[in-house]
């Protein structure tokens, strides 16, 4: 069942074609990391901006504004991507310090997303215009992740076209003898956090979604599940009184 916004749901026609639009970008162009090329492509794109959509820590404002400048985060809106799960495997390189040490040793993962091409996987993201002069900092900040091509639909406007975005994807075969992702691994609880009051920062709502469609390095335990199971005491500190 395609996931969307509680209350929304789209005609058998928009579905279809939004289903032939996930499927045609896998054709698209994709940048494996370090997206050679990258700022030269951007700057021959529409008003030289590439549309980019992030869906972890990117969420938050406070955390964007590390990276991008202040017209990139005024434009940002809210976005669902289609064709993939979300999933904490990527495993925090250890020069990347600005979230601290692992408070436990299995919790050392950021967000990634798996590829399925199934118009029924999708998360909920936040767009954003790039410039090129923004790139050098985002290659930076996403270590070995790729940029693949993902379809969208605006979060607060599904009946407008569905349009193409880049997406960060770390893939699980080894780079450079490097692999980059271990299923095994649990959130980084200072990273979780940020991407976690990022996605509140759009509402209630958006917050859910986000907490249904992210997993564990299985793919298939969510967050929301794994909060009550096995995370409850710290989750008491970060929600409010109505459990968001």
């Amino acid at each position: 069942m395609m996931r969307l916004p509680e209350g929304t749901q789209l005609g058998a026609e928009e579905a279809r074609e939004l289903k032939k639009h996930v499927r045609e970008a896998r054709q698209k162009r994709r940048y494996p990391y370090p997206w050679d090329g990258l700022e030269r492509a951007v700057e021959q794109m529409p008003h030289s901006r590439s549309p980019f959509v992030g869906y972890g820590s990117l969420l938050n404002s406070s955390s964007a504004a590390l990276t991008l400048d202040k017209q990139s985060l005024r434009s940002r809106q809210p976005v669902i991507a289609f064709g993939m799960r979300r999933i904490f495997n990527y495993q925090i390189p250890p020069n990347i310090t600005r979230y601290g040490p692992p408070t436990e040793p299995l919790a050392q993962a950021a967000l990634n997303v798996r590829l399925t091409g199934n118009v029924n996987d999708a998360v909920n993201a936040v767009l954003v215009e790039m410039l090129p002069s923004e790139v050098s900092a985002l290659r930076q900040r996403e270590q070995g992740y790729d940029l693949e091509p993902v379809v969208c639909l605006k979060w607060k406007a599904l009946k407008d076209p569905s349009f193409l975005a880049y997406i960060l994807q770390c893939p699980d075969d080894p780079r450079i003898g490097m692999r980059r992702t271990n299923d095994n691994l649990e959130p980084h609880r200072e990273y979780y956090r940020v991407c976690r009051d990022g996605a509140r920062e759009f509402g209630d709502q958006f917050l859910r979604f986000w907490l249904e469609t992210t997993f564990l390095g299985d793919g298939v335990t969510s967050v929301a599940r794994w909060e009550v199971e096995k995370f409850a005491g710290v989750r008491g500190k970060w929600t409010r009184k109505d459990g968001s």
